[in-house]
C-alpha cells in the first residue's frame, strides 16, 4: 500500500494514501479538514493502521485481553446470548478476569499462568461451582479467539484443572436443603392469603418457579383459567438500580398445568388487587412497562402511553414488591419460624423434589422447571432423598420376592 502522506489545502491539512486498486484502477483514500499537520498526521496514521488491518483498529497480536474482553461481549456475547448471560460474564469479567489478565496481551497468556489464577481462586475460598462458571467464562471467550477469529492459536483453557476442593457442610445442607410439608404449612400459616408474601411462596412450591420468574408474575397476561395453565414469560431483573422485565433464565420460556390451590390463590390475588384498586382511587399505584421493558410506576389518575402489568406481589397501595423484598420473608424463616436453611430457591428444589419421589418422569421435571439439559434436573434439583433410597429398597424387594416365589415352583 502507498505511504501515508500529508498537505496542505488552503487553511486545512488533509492526510492521503493509496489504496488497493479496484478493477485495475487507483483506489486513493483521504480526509481533510484538520487544522494542524499533526492532527491531519495523527488521524491518517490511525485511519492507515485500520485499513491495513481490514477495519480494526488494532493488530490481534498486540490487542490486549481487557480490550479484547470487551470486544468479546459486545461483539458476540450481547448478540448472541441471553442478556442475563452477557450481565453475569460482564460481572465476572470485571471482577475477576480483569484484574488478573486485563493488562496482558492475549497472545501471551499461557495454560500455566491460567492454573495460577484458578489455584488462587481457590485458596481464596471460592466454591467449585463458581471457580467452574470463571474458568467456563474465559474459556469461552478464548475459544471464540480461536475460531473464528484465529487472533491465538489455541485455548490455555482447556488444559486447566480445578480439582478436588473440601466442600463446607453447612453450604451443601443449604444448597440441598428440601422444606418439609409441615414447615411449608407452617410458613403459610404465617404469611397467609393477605399477606404480599403469600403468592410468591405459593409459585415457588406448586410451580416450581425461580424466584425472579414469580416476582415477574403478569396477572394479566400471563395466566389461562380455561385451560388451567400458566405462562412462565418474565423474570424481575435488577440493573443499575431499575427493575426490568426480562426473559425468563435460559430463555426458558413454557407453559406450566396448574393445580386448583395454586389456582386459587391466583384468582384471590387478582380480586384483592382490583379491590384495592377501587378503595385506593387515584391514590393507588399502576404498574407500566417501557417499550425497554422497564418496570415503572405511575398514580391511577396520571395516563401513560405504555403497557400496564400487574406483577404478582404488591403492597395494599399497589406498590410492587421485588425479588430483593422476599429477604424479610427469608429472615422471618430464619428467625422467627427457626428454619435456618431456608431461602428462596429451596421451594424450586423442593418442587421438583417432590415430583421425583412420587413418580414424575425426569423429562416432566426437567419441562416444569424450565431446564436446557435432563442432568441439570437430575444432578442439581433432584437430590437422592432418603424417600427415594427406600423406594428403590422397595422396588428391589419386590421384583427379588417375585423371583424367589418363581424358583420355588421351578
Amino acid at each position: 500500500m502507498g505511504e501515508l502522506r500529508t498537505r496542505k489545502r488552503g487553511k486545512t491539512w488533509e492526510w492521503s494514501f493509496e489504496g488497493a486498486r479496484i478493477g485495475g484502477k487507483r483506489n486513493p483514500i483521504s480526509k481533510g479538514g484538520y487544522r494542524t499537520k499533526a492532527e491531519a498526521l495523527t488521524a491518517g496514521t490511525q485511519a492507515k493502521a485500520e485499513y491495513d488491518n481490514t477495519g480494526r483498529s488494532f493488530k490481534p497480536s498486540e490487542i490486549s485481553v481487557s480490550d479484547y474482553l470487551d470486544y468479546w461481549l459486545e461483539e458476540y456475547v450481547k448478540r448472541n446470548l441471553a442478556h442475563n448471560t452477557y450481565l453475569d460474564y460482564a460481572t465476572k469479567i470485571r471482577l475477576h478476569i480483569k484484574p488478573e489478565f486485563g493488562k496482558y496481551r492475549l497472545s501471551a497468556i499461557e495454560p500455566d499462568t491460567v492454573q495460577r489464577w484458578i489455584d488462587r481462586k481457590k485458596d481464596c475460598g471460592l466454591s467449585k461451582g463458581m471457580l467452574k462458571n470463571l474458568l467456563s467464562c474465559l474459556s469461552g471467550a478464548m475459544n471464540y479467539a480461536v475460531l473464528p477469529l484465529k487472533y491465538i492459536s489455541s485455548n490455555p483453557c482447556i488444559y486447566v484443572k480445578i480439582g478436588k476442593i473440601a466442600e463446607n457442610q453447612y453450604l451443601k445442607e443449604h444448597r440441598e436443603y428440601i422444606l418439609p410439608q409441615e414447615d411449608f404449612s407452617r410458613i403459610i400459616d404465617r404469611f397467609g392469603p393477605d399477606s404480599s408474601y403469600y403468592l410468591p411462596l405459593m409459585l415457588g412450591y406448586y410451580l416450581g418457579t425461580r424466584i425472579g420468574e414469580s416476582y415477574g408474575f403478569d396477572l394479566l397476561e400471563d395466566v389461562d383459567f380455561k385451560t388451567h395453565t400458566i405462562s412462565i414469560n418474565h423474570q424481575m431483573q435488577c440493573e443499575g438500580g431499575t427493575w426490568y422485565q426480562r426473559p425468563p433464565k435460559y430463555d426458558s420460556f413454557r407453559i406450566l398445568k396448574m393445580g386448583q390451590a395454586i389456582e386459587k390463590a391466583i384468582k384471590r390475588e387478582i380480586t384483592s388487587r382490583k379491590k384495592n384498586q377501587l378503595k385506593y382511587g387515584k391514590y393507588y399505584t399502576k404498574t407500566y412497562i417501557t417499550p425497554e421493558n422497564a418496570i415503572v410506576q405511575v398514580p391511577a389518575h396520571v395516563e401513560v402511553p405504555y403497557k400496564e402489568i400487574m406483577p404478582a406481589s404488591a403492597h395494599e397501595n399497589g406498590e410492587i414488591m421485588t425479588p430483593n423484598s422476599f429477604r424479610y420473608c427469608a429472615r422471618v424463616c430464619h428467625n422467627e419460624l427457626g428454619l435456618p436453611l431456608f431461602h428462596s430457591h429451596c421451594l424450586r428444589h423442593t418442587h421438583g423434589t417432590i415430583l421425583a419421589e412420587n413418580g414424575a418422569r425426569p423429562k416432566a421435571v426437567m419441562e416444569r422447571l424450565g431446564h436446557k439439559d435432563i442432568s441439570v434436573t437430575m444432578n442439581t434439583y433432584v437430590f437422592n432423598t432418603d424417600k427415594m433410597q427406600q423406594d428403590a429398597v422397595d422396588i428391589f424387594e419386590r421384583a427379588a420376592s417375585g423371583l424367589a416365589y418363581h424358583s420355588q415352583k421351578w
